[in-house]
């Protein structure tokens, strides 16, 4: 791999990055990929937001996300609005995959989701302080 095609690289190197093995989205992966969408577009403040208002805000622009996938060039190009735009692209065509499957959380994803996980679990182990504390 090229040293500066990585997970850590830019927006365009994290953009097209996916894992070779794709996973059942699952219930909770869907709604992951649904905050990692907003987190992304992050413009205006959305990845601030509670995961729900995340979720709702994903779910409150599915018209321009399916525009996105099917006509990222020709389309409104709404992607391009985002924060790290190669990197929504990719998860508006991921997630209009799995929409318009029979069975979304059947879907296979490759693509990696952030979460705050590592956040939640600081959290969790002391007692409500945020990462931001220490």
């Amino acid at each position: 791999m090229h040293p500066y095609l990585n997970h850590l690289g830019s927006d365009l190197c994290r953009g097209i990055l996916e894992f070779a093995e794709g996973r059942p989205l699952g219930k909770k992966g869907l709604q992951w990929l649904k905050i990692h969408l907003a987190n992304l577009y992050a413009t205006g403040g959305v990845d601030k937001l509670s995961f729900d208002g995340r979720v709702a805000f994903t779910e409150g622009h599915l018209d321009d996300i399916f525009d996105s996938a099917d006509r990222p060039l020709e389309g409104k190009r709404w992607w391009l609005q985002a924060e790290d735009p190669f990197q929504c692209l990719a998860a508006c065509i991921n997630l209009s995959e799995a929409l318009r499957s029979p069975n979304p959380e059947a879907t296979l994803s490759h693509m990696p989701v952030h979460q705050v996980l590592f956040a939640v679990m600081l959290k969790k182990l002391f007692g409500g302080y945020t990462t931001h504390h220490f």
